[in-house]
């Protein structure tokens, strides 16, 4: 009788113990999965682009900061870079940034652009402005627009500095250093 109330008093602790595992086991689950949900990607696009009346999305990406998981949003619009972090799990703004748009983009841009005109048609036409010798030549970007820079030893002993616009060939200026 002793080892059948021993047997039965074990089992009874062993289900106790098993039903108590399986219901914490539950329970973190139910909490990972609370922490887990987050809105759709798409949603915190039309939450960013709500908050900044429309744009162009630039980059975004889901990110965990100071322990947040939250979507990180870049748009321009217009002259206006905008940053907008959500809270993946709430779809609140966390953070909102605004700043005018770099002008190193434009810079890149000019940079990666081709010159319409070639060196030597630009040489010819400064070769008009200013007779002599050319010394030196530059493509360089002046109020936004790529510009031919080309030095001239003239046959008086001066240098001119003739500035043709590498998109159509027109002389800009024409600089003669005494």
């Amino acid at each position: 009788m002793k080892v059948i109330t021993t047997v039965l008093a074990s089992a009874v602790l062993v289900s106790g113990l098993g039903a108590s595992a399986y219901a914490m086991t539950d329970q973190s689950k139910s909490n990972d999965k609370k922490q887990t949900t987050t809105i759709e990607e798409a949603k915190a696009k039309d939450i960013a682009l709500q908050k900044t009346d429309g744009g162009d999305i630039t980059n975004i990406q889901l990110a965990v900061d100071d322990g947040v998981k939250q979507y990180e949003v870049d748009i321009t619009k217009g002259n206006k870079e905008y940053d907008v972090d959500i809270d993946s799990s709430s779809g609140k703004i966390i953070e909102f940034d605004e700043d005018p748009k770099d002008d190193d983009e434009k810079e890149e841009n000019l940079q990666n652009a081709s010159p319409a005109i070639s060196l030597d048609q630009a040489i010819k036409t400064a070769l008009k402005s200013a007779k002599g010798t050319v010394n030196e030549t530059d493509l360089d970007q002046e109020n936004n627009r790529l510009v031919y820079e080309i030095e001239i030893d003239t046959a008086d002993k001066r240098e001119a500095t003739v500035s043709v616009d590498a998109k159509n060939g027109d002389v800009i200026s024409v600089e003669i250093d005494d």
